[in-house]
């Protein structure tokens, strides 16, 4: 069924089987495939984010990017020739019960409003409470000592993550207690429910049966980026709006960055500070602002998770060969590994709190403007590996050593060989160069192109309107003798024919990709032959204005310049999905989507019937999500939500399957992952007690009303949903 909005997502659970719109089921297909994705808030009842509630007052969800959301998962089930099944559910935490026993939207009347989760631009958080972990990225099939079949993690870059059963998608038990997990924000909030600076990406190496994961921590001010906004926090939102909007009158008229960002400093820090402090609490509060930094920060620290299924995971503290503490710059959103390396990054994808929460006004654009103008700066343009030898993981280690490798090139997303003989390690990497995951198109924003304002269809979406052509990379270094090899990496880039209907393989906007095994849970890639991947094409209404200004620096590594950028979008390309084969690292089969038409999962699904003719890596289908605009006879938009198939070794001649329903509604979906079965699983022995889990960390909230409050929240309304 069609839909009047782009982004269009329902939350409701769905148990159906989908319907062949074109072609034919493969009669081949096997297993399962999972797809995550972010589908609005308790609130929304879905996507899009409306711009007023039902009574009419403004809705201060609106704008919200697409990626703020619960975690919807979708199951395909293709145990049965000829039918596709298709389940649906919300991943339930226990924040998202929190979620919803305070929402005044939900209830007008509600005795908890005042403690309620509002969104902040890529986070949802509580004053009082704390952060969403809205578990809406990625799935890591894993399994322990004994499985009969693979179990299955929900994962997300500011949480830790939660295992689901695998048949009814109901949560299980979070990995390690909160008192396991460093929290991101200052040491001093004690909230409930912590920020946990994490990776949506931990990694599992079927050989050894060990899931990595990663918990980093900032000092609180390279948390906060250019100016201390956290402290709003602490503030009255109404009067601190108004006070705020008398400032930058002032404030935009003053020419000097640096001499606005010191009088926003002082804004926050001591302005804001005097105003509230009118109880023996808030001097103390004070107080703890100005020792912030010493004694109340979090250090710059990286922490290695490795877990086999024990009550608390192991922790090791990564340092550089010099002993020095790590500094993330960005986000650690991806890791990888080896036979012989654990590989950590600091990827190009801006998940801290300089982009979380650089909207708190978000239905005051003058204020928003002017904050994401002040707050939000280019990404780099390289990223940062740190490779860790798995041999020194030893038990009773609490420290060790990682290599430093500088990658020039922006990554948000790589895998690696799992073979590295004699330490020569090869990564595969999607570099998205002078583009930003992290940044979304607001309400207010302009094209570029043209100065008009953005399709109101696009509001949300994210800011993917490239600033230089992205590269696909295959990079080789020799570990053992700290040697990045040159000769051996490639970086591929293909302009194909922008303006035409089918431009040919590009890489404009390299996205996600796919291969047989990725992420097994039963096997390893010795060496990854064929990679199926992702491109979003040009389009100029994702290229707003205020994109162009921030990555147009003719300093960047960059291979076009802006000016050049701009001509190309203006020709525009649709999305492509293309095979690389990695020993010559050229484009060997592709297939354009039409126009106006948007592919973001896609996921290998091997046949279970495989043809000799074909190799390996190219016997399979690939799943895509896909949406598209209806072609209207009555001149009006709508839009579709569908599954496409292709057979992996001929993508060129399309779709082998397109498939519906009436009630299958999606907006953006993200990571996927193929698993052979998906039955119910067994309770696990590291099953975390949820209440005395939280109770925990109720106790340490110093003021006395409030640890009341949300110790009768979470006895009424959350821990009932966890016996």
């Amino acid at each position: 069924m069609s839909h009047p909005n782009l982004l269009t997502s329902t939350r409701e659970p769905l148990d159906v089987e989908l319907k062949v719109k074109e072609g034919e089921i493969p009669k081949d297909l096997s297993g399962f495939v999972f797809i995550n994705s972010g589908a609005g808030t308790v609130n929304s009842g879905g996507l899009p984010y409306e711009r007023k509630l039902p009574n009419g007052e403004f809705n201060q969800e609106f704008g919200s990017p697409v990626i703020n959301g619960d975690g919807y998962m979708y199951r395909f089930d293709f145990t049965e020739e000829g039918k596709i099944k298709l389940k649906t559910r919300i991943l339930k935490t226990p924040c998202y019960y929190a979620d919803i026993a305070s929402s005044p939207i939900l209830n007008p009347n509600n005795p908890y409003a005042d403690i309620a989760f509002k969104n902040r631009g890529l986070a949802r958080m509580s004053m009082k409470l704390g952060t969403r972990n809205q578990l809406n990225t990625a799935i890591t099939p894993f399994r322990t000592p004994g499985d009969p079949q693979a179990r299955l993690l929900a994962t997300f870059d500011a949480g830790r993550p939660f295992e689901f059963d695998p048949e009814s998608i109901d949560l299980i038990t979070p990995i390690g207690e909160n008192k396991f997990w460093r929290a991101g924000t200052p040491p001093f909030l004690n909230n409930p429910f912590p920020m946990v600076l994490t990776s949506a990406h931990p990694v599992y190496d079927p050989e050894t049966q060990e899931v990595f994961s990663v918990n980093f921590t900032k000092t609180t001010r390279n948390l906060l980026s250019a100016t201390e906004i956290f402290h709003l926090l602490f503030s009255s939102e109404e009067e601190l709006e108004a006070r705020l909007e008398e400032r930058i009158s002032r404030w935009e008229k003053i020419e000097d960055k640096e001499q606005v960002v010191k009088e926003v400093n002082d804004f926050f820090y001591h302005e804001a500070a005097e105003k509230e402090k009118k109880s023996f609490w808030d001097k103390v509060k004070a107080f703890y602002w100005k020792l912030i930094g010493r004694h109340f920060s979090n250090e710059n620290a990286v922490y290695l998770v490795k877990w086999k299924g024990e009550k608390t995971p192991i922790s090791y503290k990564i340092v550089n060969e010099d002993g020095s503490n790590i500094d993330i710059e960005h986000n650690m959103h991806q890791l990888g590994f080896s036979k012989d390396y654990v590989l950590l990054a600091d990827t190009n994808f801006k998940f801290t709190l300089d982009v979380m929460l650089n909207n708190p006004f978000p239905n005051n654009e003058r204020i928003d403007s002017f904050l994401r103008e002040l707050l939000d700066g280019a990404q780099n343009d390289y990223s940062t590996l740190y490779i860790v030898h798995r041999k020194d993981l030893q038990p009773n280690v609490k420290e060790v050593k990682a290599h430093k490798v500088v990658l020039p090139l922006e990554t948000v997303h790589f895998s690696a060989n799992y073979d590295n003989p004699n330490g020569i390690l090869t990564l595969h990497a999607a570099h998205n160069c002078s583009a930003c995951p992290a940044e979304w198109v607001r309400y207010y924003d302009e094209c570029k192109i043209n100065g008009s304002p953005i399709d109101p269809q696009k509001v949300g979406m994210l800011a993917v309107g490239e600033m230089d052509i992205g590269k696909i990379g295959k990079i080789v270094i020799d570990v053992k003798n700290r040697d990045n090899l040159e000769d051996q990496t490639r970086f591929l880039h293909l302009e194909g024919k922008p303006g035409e209907k089918d431009p040919g393989p590009h890489t404009w906007g390299v996205g996600l990709y796919t291969y047989k095994d990725m992420l097994s849970p039963d096997r390893n890639v010795g060496e990854i032959k064929h990679i199926f991947w992702q491109a979003y094409g040009l389009n100029d209404q994702l290229l707003t204005d205020f994109m162009y200004r921030l990555y147009k620096d003719p300093n960047r590594n960059r291979t076009y310049s802006a000016e050049q950028m701009i001509e190309f979008t203006k020709k525009g390309a649709p999305f492509v999905l293309e095979t690389v084969e990695t020993d010559s690292m050229k484009a060997t089969d592709h297939y354009s989507f039409p126009k106006n038409t948007y592919m973001w999962s896609l996921q290998f699904v091997p046949s279970k019937s495989p043809n000799s003719d074909i190799p390996e890596s190219l016997n399979g289908y690939i799943l895509c999500t896909v949406i598209g605009e209806e072609q209207n006879v009555h001149q009006s938009k709508s839009y579709f939500s569908e599954i496409w198939i292709f057979d992996a070794s001929d993508l060129s001649k399309g779709p082998v399957a397109k498939l519906d329903h009436e009630e299958l509604q999606f907006a953006f979906t993200i990571h996927s992952v193929w698993v052979n079965e998906a039955n119910q699983v067994d309770t696990p022995a590291y099953k975390i007690n949820i209440k005395q889990d939280y109770d925990e960390q109720i106790k340490h909230i110093r003021r006395r009303w409030l640890r009341r409050k949300v110790q009768s929240l979470m006895k009424d309304h959350v821990y009932p949903h966890f016996r």
